[in-house]
């Protein structure tokens, strides 16, 4: 498929396919026809960009995305080695949804507070007393 239908099926740019493609996200696109630039994108890099959405919407860097697929698509390591490293991965992916996790309950509690009109929260007034000095 090419670039026109990646972006259609993905809703990501072209230019963000190409991103990809230069940082060694996506394979590099064969170019079957001599005559022009059109590139043709397999199933794997639609999956690819796919993922890569889902990651950075989960907050995941693209060094981070790039780790993972670096791991996966290594030929040089064996498979107990991939397995190490992808449940590393997985252990800081639990990590990180923990500290989520956290601050969310926190941000409850202040929610919470805030509607109960509880002046234990951040000092409000502060930003409170900036904006209105702005407007």
């Amino acid at each position: 498929m090419r670039i026109g239908e990646i972006t259609r099926l993905t809703g990501v740019s072209k230019d963000t396919v190409r991103f990809y493609e230069r940082q060694g996200l996506l394979d590099e696109a064969p170019q079957p026809g001599l005559t022009n630039n059109y590139k043709e994108y397999s199933a794997q890099a639609l999956r690819r960009i796919e993922l890569i959405g889902h990651a950075k919407a989960l907050g995941f860097t693209l060094k981070e995305i790039a780790d993972v697929i670096a791991v996966w698509q290594e030929n040089a390591l064996d498979a107990q080695t991939k397995r190490v490293m992808l449940e590393t991965k997985i252990a800081q992916i639990d990590d990180k949804a923990r500290s989520m996790a956290v601050l969310r309950a926190g941000l409850v509690d202040a929610l919470a507070k805030v509607e109960t009109g509880c002046d234990d929260v951040a000092p409000v007034h502060i930003y409170k007393d900036k904006y209105q000095d702005n407007q």
